[in-house]
């Protein structure tokens, strides 16, 4: 039976309390805002507009970066709203919910791809009773805003344009400082110095002396221009910046005739709360954990015992295996790009790679070894604690994946993602099984100190994948999200090792939080 002792009552009352204001809060985040979904040509929208509006309204549309979504807007898109403005947030090809996949060649045809997205959006909005076809202005981030920047370039009647974090901006634009007309370039002040870097070059396209915190040019005639480096933010955390907010409101009042310049703005809450639920997911996870495992009553047999590898071993062999894996990778003797998936390709090649190589080390060990249990094996009574570790691994994906969707990230599987999420799976599944099996202690310190060491190498290895030997740039930005995936999902498959004595348990939600959540994200290629 499970016993609510002191610690589980304190856990999850602590829990309950967190959750219940976190969720109170992110529903009157919404009070006075009303959100509608479109799909347009393909294309998903969300719209985002006061509740109580009346008229034609200034419209904003909101484009995300690479391997983005609408979600990772939706900052932008409640700040506008809560200050009287319209915004149409969308999902580019290969991105979010749309089914289309983006081009992964030429570079001509992935920008054309995504000016079709930003023109339809447009032509559509222009016939919508709450817009003003007038005031239509457009914001992007990363990817999103060299489309944005060539789009307002190239179409003179869009009044304003944002581009937050803009990579080679500079050489996009001319010399003429109304094209784009009303241009805002923001950029975190931590970014990596190439995002700061093209950031000025925009702004110097058009004024060669121009600094950052200055406006140029005149909004009447469109050729006001000004960079932004916004306080402590880098290339994702701009997103949730209030800072960021108040210079694209402050921009946007002036460029569009909108409100006087020093009016009381709002700004978007929600990720402070959505960060606090997940802090409660977290505390409840282990009494919870406890509850269910206990309440199938099945006897626990310790199958996580490992071969006679000592420590110094297991770090050994976890950085040459994580070498050789980059370095094959780099060969190209892996074909990972047939997985459609940018990133996740090379994630799940990574991923598999490892697990494999890893895992006929240990089984090798097995075998020369006989009389000591090997962790990479198992046998049918292991398999008992089955069902509990499925409902324990479910609660991990929804507690993550729940607020995620609604906050600040797509997590569906829609169209080709959902049999390419059975793939990558496979790929999670070999790395942390085999990782598992490989950091096995009976004792739960040493077991978790070689958890934590062998993420560490995995997380180096893959910075110096980047930056010598080839592997996807994006990566560059990925790895502290990775790292903090680790952190969080490690943590919960440590306590499930704890309760159940199997290797297999934690990578099983592993390599489910893993899959789900990088191939939800990441682009569709075609």
């Amino acid at each position: 039976m499970w016993r609510v002792n002191r610690r589980n009552l304190i856990l999850l009352s602590i829990a309950a309390a967190l959750a219940l204001v976190s969720i109170l809060n992110l529903i009157t985040a919404g009070n006075g805002i009303a959100r509608h979904a479109e799909r347009i040509n393909g294309v998903p929208v969300e719209i985002f507009t006061p509740a109580q509006a009346n008229g034609a309204l200034p419209t904003v549309i909101v484009a995300h970066g690479f391997n983005g979504n609408r979600q990772l807007m939706y900052g932008f898109g409640y700040a506008l709203a809560r200050n009287g403005y319209a915004a149409a947030l969308i999902d580019f090809a290969g991105h979010g919910a749309n089914l289309n996949r983006l081009p992964d060649s030429p570079a001509s045809a992935q920008s054309m791809a995504l000016i079709n997205d930003i023109d339809t959006v447009r032509a559509w909005l222009k016939q919508q009773p709450f817009v003003d076809a007038r005031r239509i202005a457009i914001l992007g981030h990363a990817m999103g805003a060299n489309a944005v920047a060539h789009y307002g370039s190239e179409h003179s009647d869009a009044p304003a344009t944002i581009a937050i974090s803009p990579g080679n901006l500079g050489a996009q634009l001319t010399q003429d400082a109304a094209r784009p007309r009303n241009l805002l370039i923001l950029t975190g002040e931590n970014a990596f110095r190439g995002f700061i870097q093209a950031a000025a070059a925009g702004l110097k396209a058009a004024y060669p002396q121009g600094i950052a915190g200055k406006t140029y040019g005149d909004f009447a005639d469109g050729t006001a221009r000004r960079l932004a480096l916004i306080p402590r933010a880098e290339h994702i955390t701009v997103l949730f910046s209030n800072e960021a907010y108040r210079e694209m409101l402050r921009w946007l009042d002036a460029a569009l005739n909108v409100a006087a310049p020093d009016r009381t703005l709002q700004f978007d809450t929600r990720m402070g709360w959505v960060l606090l639920l997940y802090l409660a997911a977290a505390l409840a996870f282990l009494p919870l954990a406890e509850g269910v495992v206990r309440a199938f009553n099945f006897p626990t047999k310790d199958d996580s015992a490992s071969p006679a590898i000592s420590p110094t071993r297991v770090l050994l062999m976890s950085i040459l295996v994580v070498m050789l894996v980059v370095v094959l990778l780099r060969l190209g003797w892996i074909p990972y790009q047939l997985m459609p998936l940018a990133v996740g390709n090379y994630l799940g090649a990574f991923f598999l790679l490892h697990g494999a190589i890893i895992g006929a080390y240990l089984w090798s060990q097995q075998r020369t070894a006989p009389a000591t249990p090997a962790a990479i094996t198992f046998q049918l009574a292991s398999l008992r604690p089955l069902i509990p570790v499925l409902i324990l691994t479910a609660y991990a994906l929804v507690t993550l994946g729940l607020p995620a969707h609604l906050a600040w990230s797509n997590f569906a599987l829609v169209g080709d993602r959902t049999w390419i999420a059975t793939g990558l799976f496979v790929c999670c599944l070999a790395f942390f099984w085999a990782d598992e099996a490989l950091v096995a202690r009976h004792s739960r310190h040493a077991r978790l100190a070689l958890y934590i060491s062998t993420k560490i190498i995995v997380v180096a290895a893959l910075l110096i994948a980047v930056l010598f030997l080839g592997a996807p740039a994006f990566l560059l930005l990925l790895l502290p999200v990775m790292a903090a995936l680790f952190a969080w999902s490690g943590l919960y498959s440590h306590w499930l090792h704890g309760l159940t004595r199997t290797t297999w348990a934690g990578a099983l939600l592993n390599a489910t939080v893993f899959a789900w959540l990088f191939t939800a994200t990441f682009a569709l290629m075609g």
